[in-house]
C-alpha cells in the first residue's frame, strides 16, 4: 500500500512530462506557434494517453511478476520443507541431516569451533510394536520426537535417523554440554508416558555421544560413526543411558 502511494505521483509525474514534452519541444523550435496552440495540446494529450497507457501495461505486467516470483519463492520453500521432513514426527529426515552433518563440520573446522552429535534410539521398541501394534509405535515415535525438541535448543538439527532411531547436531556445543543436555533428554524420556486409550506406557531412550574436539575426528562421517559407536555401548550397557565415545580398550600383549 505504501508502496503504490509512493509510485503514483512518480507515474503522475511522468505523464504530465509527456503531456508537456511535445508542445514544448514545438514552441522551442517554432516560437512563432503559441504554446496552447490546439495542434499541440491534441499532440501533448495523445503522447500523454499513450505513456500511460504503456505505463498501465508496464505496471500490470511488472506486479503481475512480482506476484509469480513471490509464489514461485513460497512453494519453493513449502517443497524443501516437504523434501527435508519425515511425515510421522515432523522432525528433519534422514538425507537433511547428512547434509547438516557436512555443513556443520565442515563450519566448525573452519571456524575451530566446537560440533557435538548426538545417536539416540528407543529400547526394546520391537516389543512395543509386536505387544500393542503399529499405531501405538507411531504414537510413541511421536511423542518421543515432541520430549526431544523440548530439551534441544533453535540451533540444533534434529532429524529421525531412520526407524526408532533419531539424531542431534549440536553446534558450538563442548561433550559437557551435550552430555547436559542428553541427560535431560533421557530423564523426559524416562518419565513421559505414551498413552493411547487404554495403552499406557513408558518407553526408555539410549543415548551416544562423540565431539569434533573431544574425539578429534577429521571427518564427518567419522563423528556420526562415534556417537553411533557409544549408542551400542548404552545399549550393552543395559539401556537407558548415556555414553561418550571412548577409543576402545589396546589388545593386551601375552
Amino acid at each position: 500500500m505504501r508502496q503504490r502511494m509512493i509510485r503514483l505521483p512518480i507515474y503522475l509525474a511522468i505523464v504530465l512530462f509527456m503531456a508537456n514534452i511535445s508542445p514544448v519541444i514545438d514552441s522551442f523550435l517554432h516560437p512563432d506557434i503559441p504554446y496552447l496552440d490546439p495542434e499541440h495540446l491534441l499532440v501533448g494529450g495523445l503522447t500523454a494517453g499513450i505513456t500511460a497507457l504503456l505505463l498501465s501495461l508496464l505496471i500490470s505486467h511488472a506486479n503481475r511478476m512480482t506476484s509469480v516470483a513471490q509464489e514461485l519463492t513460497r512453494l519453493n520453500k513449502t517443497l524443501r520443507e516437504q523434501t527435508s521432513r519425515d511425515s510421522l514426527t515432523g522432525l528433519y529426515n534422514h538425507r537433511y541431516f547428512q547434509e547438516m552433518l557436512h555443513h556443520e563440520f565442515l563450519l566448525a573446522q573452519r571456524h575451530q569451533t566446537e560440533l557435538s552429535c548426538m545417536m539416540l534410539d528407543l529400547d526394546l521398541f520391537k516389543k512395543v510394536n509386536d505387544t500393542c501394534g503399529h499405531p501405538f509405535g507411531d504414537l510413541v515415535l511421536k511423542g518421543t520426537a515432541e520430549q526431544i525438541l523440548r530439551e534441544a535448543r533453535a540451533t540444533d538439527t534434529v532429524a529421525r535417523y531412520g526407524g526408532e532411531e533419531f539424531a542431534i547436531l549440536l553446534p558450538n556445543t563442548d561433550l559437557e554440554g551435550a552430555t547436559s543436555i542428553a541427560e535431560r533428554i533421557r530423564a523426559r524420556a524416562q518419565e513421559y508416558t505414551h498413552q493411547d486409550k487404554d495403552i499406557a506406557m513408558r518407553v526408555t531412550i539410549s543415548i551416544g555421544l562423540a565431539s569434533n574436539r573431544a574425539h578429534s575426528t577429521e571427518r564427518p562421517e567419522e563423528l556420526l560413526a562415534f556417537a553411533d559407536r557409544a549408542l551400542y555401548r548404552a545399549k550393552k550397557a543395559g539401556r537407558n543411558k548415556v555414553i561418550a565415545y571412548s577409543e576402545p580398550a589396546a589388545a593386551k600383549g601375552p
